[in-house]
């Protein structure tokens, strides 16, 4: 399957927000998240110990330029030139090898770092790919673990039921079992530890958005969109009360669309702080 055909299958906000991007671009992006995709497939679909030492193997190869691991070979073709693009990578895959297992997520601490490592990374290696200079790297790591903090939200029931618990003990001291059990008082921990994390989300956007200026303008569009897709899922599980035992939340279609407008046009004006790039498409 090529990257842009992963893209399209699985990215369901960012891939309609890629269509913003000019051909040139849009296919690099495809392939920063095929890449991804595969670490963290390989984590969730396969896990044990040997995706664990392959991961941990990898990890090395991406820091020695080792080009062994076919994935190794990918990321530095992509990031050629780039040393902080390929560091990134290799922290984002020694987090997700730390994953392959059953997650018990200590305290908010343990969370912030597992979330920089699995999507503030993929902020800083958008970023790297399009030379935005590194003042604004905080910003677009902060989005992406706003949107990782999303998706933890909104999964807490389908990861319980692989055994794994993202929601930090010290805000639902509860395990996996329990969490699927859903007893109330389980069920009431659960919603207050979500909604404190919305509220973590709801900062890293505003964070975020803050850098989307240092952007090209249609990968600040498509970025933006894709952000607002994102904190759609927030609204929707807190118009069920911060509950995700009672289903996976959906954001309907025409909502979507609707919060991918609003989000191109809140950042629609021409930017004063863009970088030239050295490869990014003008067109």
């Amino acid at each position: 399957m090529t990257p842009e055909a992963i893209l399209a299958r699985h990215a369901r906000s960012f891939a309609p927000a890629a269509r913003i991007l000019p051909p040139a671009d849009r296919r690099r992006i495809a392939r920063l998240y095929a890449l991804c995709r595969t670490v963290d497939d390989l984590a969730d679909t396969v896990g044990g110990p040997k995706v664990q030492a392959r991961l941990t193997r990898l990890a090395h190869e991406l820091r020695s330029k080792n080009n062994g691991d076919p994935l190794a070979a990918e990321a530095c073709a992509l990031f050629d030139a780039r040393p902080e693009g390929l560091a990134s990578f290799a922290q984002l895959v020694d987090t997700v090898a730390q994953d392959t297992g059953a997650t018990r997520i200590a305290d908010e601490a343990a969370l912030e770092q597992y979330c920089m490592g699995v999507a503030g990374t993929v902020g800083v290696m958008v970023c790297t790919l399009f030379d935005i200079r590194a003042r604004w790297h905080p910003a677009a790591a902060d989005l992406g673990k706003a949107m990782q903090l999303t998706n933890i939200c909104r999964d807490v029931a389908e990861d319980a039921q692989a055994g794994r618990r993202y929601l930090p003990y010290t805000l639902c001291p509860h395990d996996a079992h329990a969490i699927v059990e859903g007893d109330p008082d389980t069920r009431t921990d659960v919603a207050q530890a979500v909604a404190t994390l919305l509220a973590r989300a709801d900062t890293l956007y505003a964070s975020g958005r803050a850098g989307l200026p240092a952007l090209p303008l249609r990968l600040r569009l498509a970025v933006a969109a894709a952000a607002s897709m994102y904190a759609g899922i927030g609204t929707e599980l807190r118009a069920r009360s911060c509950d995700p035992c009672a289903g996976r939340v959906f954001v309907p279609r025409w909502r979507k669309l609707l919060l991918a407008a609003q989000g191109v046009t809140a950042h629609a004006a021409p930017s004063r702080s863009a970088n030239a790039g050295r490869h990014h498409a003008t067109s």
